[in-house]
């Protein structure tokens, strides 16, 4: 699988791949893991056992499966995702750019952590701040930690057809809204973009300088951040029966081919209190285990392994468009 991306104003150390037009290739396992990792608030929260987690990875993969379709090894919408109402469409493309956002975050930008700005909305309702918990049209969506524990702002935007220059721009100053994480001013403040103008799923991304010197900051330390992004993969580990392979705790989806799974370490350092021992690893591309020969697996920098029987694949390959 592979996307087209546009980068505009990063710094030019970064190197040719932050400057104008490139391709980026990833796998099946790559892209799944992406939308499954993607910190979001919704009901885990605040019911974070049992059968409910099992149902948010469900849906996250769905979302993947059902909507995006690949011609060669590009990806364009598929004819469930033409054939949805407007306000379905917002709800899917919304949640295609927050996956594609951490794609690209984890493979160029080295942030395999990433998540939801309302897991922190308690913040945002205290008297004197500048926005509150419902403008999502003034604050970013997400904050990222990259593997040297640097802050990251990004806010990014899905849609169904055409992208606009006016729409980065918009996303732009959301980013600038969130002044300091904790008490760090922010590595990179990105707006990204994902959209499907000509067809072809393409994300345009830009780092914005600067920042709203009155807006707002954000209470949280790097401790905090990775209980909350650990959250939702650990509860379903701690709430099923899961095998040991190869350093990883693992529980398998028998009927539909699907395994998740987390670094035996980082759950031990999860569940002891310990973040600070939770590192980044080497990235796995593709790898399988003789114990689930029908699937293969990526393992992430942030320790989270995804596993994927071929009909995965076969759903999108056969989706269309």
């Amino acid at each position: 699988m592979e996307i087209n991306y546009n980068s505009r104003n990063f710094p030019n150390h970064l190197g040719p791949l932050f400057r104008g037009n490139n391709n980026i290739i990833f796998s099946p396992q790559e892209l799944f893991w992406s939308a499954i990792t993607v910190g979001r608030a919704n009901f885990i929260d605040v019911i974070s056992n049992g059968i409910y987690s099992e149902y948010e990875i469900l849906y996250r993969a769905s979302i993947i499966a059902a909507n995006i379709a690949q011609t060669g090894s590009i990806l364009v919408k598929s004819s469930a995702y033409n054939s949805l109402d407007p306000s379905e469409k917002g709800a899917v493309s919304y949640f295609l750019g927050l996956t594609f956002c951490k794609l690209l975050s984890n493979k160029l930008l080295k942030i395999p952590w990433l998540l939801h700005i309302d897991v922190y909305r308690n913040q945002f309702t205290r008297a004197g701040q500048a926005f509150g918990y419902g403008s999502s049209r003034v604050r970013p969506d997400m904050i990222g930690l990259d593997t040297r524990r640097r802050w990251t702002v990004m806010e990014s935007k899905g849609r169904t057809n055409t992208f606009t220059q006016e729409l980065l721009v918009h996303a732009k100053n959301q980013t600038r809204n969130l002044r300091k994480i904790g008490t760090d001013y922010p590595n990179l403040r990105v707006a990204v973009v994902t959209h499907f103008t000509n067809g072809p799923l393409t994300v345009d991304w830009e780092d914005p300088e600067g920042y709203n010197d009155d807006y707002f900051d954000l209470d949280t330390t790097a401790d905090d951040y990775l209980l909350n992004y650990y959250k939702l993969i650990v509860s379903i580990l701690s709430n099923n029966q899961t095998i040991e392979i190869a350093g990883f705790t693992l529980y398998t989806f028998t009927n539909i081919s699907l395994t998740v799974g987390l670094d035996s370490r980082i759950l031990e350092a999860y569940n002891s209190g310990k973040f600070s021992n939770i590192r980044a690893f080497e990235t796995t591309q593709s790898q399988q285990f003789t114990e689930l020969p029908n699937q293969n697996f990526y393992a992430g920098p942030d320790g989270i392994i995804v596993g994927l029987g071929s009909n995965w694949q076969a759903i999108i390959l056969s989706n269309e468009k």
